[in-house]
């Protein structure tokens, strides 16, 4: 019967493969040590940052397992949170969750020209709270149920309506212009959560991230995330 692993060898296998991918996105010229290569890591990729406590104690306690041995006897063992934890790090970073096929789906669109009644149905139509706009076929911005009710107040504030009205004219009345952003469809989901929190942090609303093949304006639409996603996002990184 063969013995089974330890929780210590299954840390320090976890513990490795962080340790690979970590110099695999540094690329350091030079040999760093663990918790430079979290630190370093940090700056561009969002797991890490997210992990970064948890990365530098998971570093500490592996100098403590290999530190600690005695005749091939390990004093400090990690136990099963902690094992399953850093497993779990490490499997996000060697095979992260991507965007697709998770958000893939058939983008609905209006164009510039068209009318504000188009999309006052299709938001109706399908519950949707923001719809992209193109122009000339390319994704130009993002049309919001705020935004059409702050166009629907100047109306009434003016006492003329019109349902002819183009959705260019409505856009006028966005509250901020960088309400939505674009990601590639290989873009993990570590990226998406980072991406909210940055706008939250600076204190402005992400309505909306949406995907194209290499995350250009110009591609066309493969799929979308929403501020109403968040929850399917953090059940699939947690």
């Amino acid at each position: 019967m063969n013995k089974l692993i330890s929780n210590a060898d299954r840390f320090l296998n976890a513990y490795a493969q962080i340790e690979q991918s970590l110099r695999k996105i540094v690329a350091p010229d030079r040999y760093l040590k663990f918790f430079e290569l979290v630190r370093c890591a940090c700056k561009s990729e969002p797991l890490v940052r997210q992990y970064k406590v948890d990365l530098l104690e998971f570093g500490e306690l592996r100098n403590a397992i290999v530190h600690n041995r005695t005749d091939g006897r390990v004093i400090a063992e990690p136990d099963d949170e902690a094992v399953a934890a850093i497993e779990r790090i490490a499997t996000h970073l060697v095979e992260p969750p991507r965007v697709l096929p998770l958000f893939k789906k058939n983008v609905l669109t209006v164009d510039v020209q068209d009318p504000i009644d188009k999309a006052v149905k299709l938001l109706y139509h399908y519950s949707l709270s923001q719809l992209p706009v193109a122009e000339k076929g390319i994704t130009v911005a993002l049309l919001t149920t705020n935004t059409i009710t702050r166009w629907l107040g100047k109306c009434f504030e003016k006492k003329v309506f019109s349902e002819e009205t183009a959705v260019k004219e409505v856009l006028k009345y966005t509250e901020h212009d960088d309400n939505f952003r674009f990601i590639s469809a290989v873009a993990t989901l570590f990226e998406v959560q980072d991406l909210f929190y940055r706008y939250y942090q600076q204190g402005r609303r992400l309505d909306a991230i949406l995907i194209t093949s290499s995350g250009s304006l110009a591609e066309p639409l493969l799929g979308i995330v929403t501020m109403r996603d968040l929850p399917l996002v953090q059940k699939e990184l947690f």
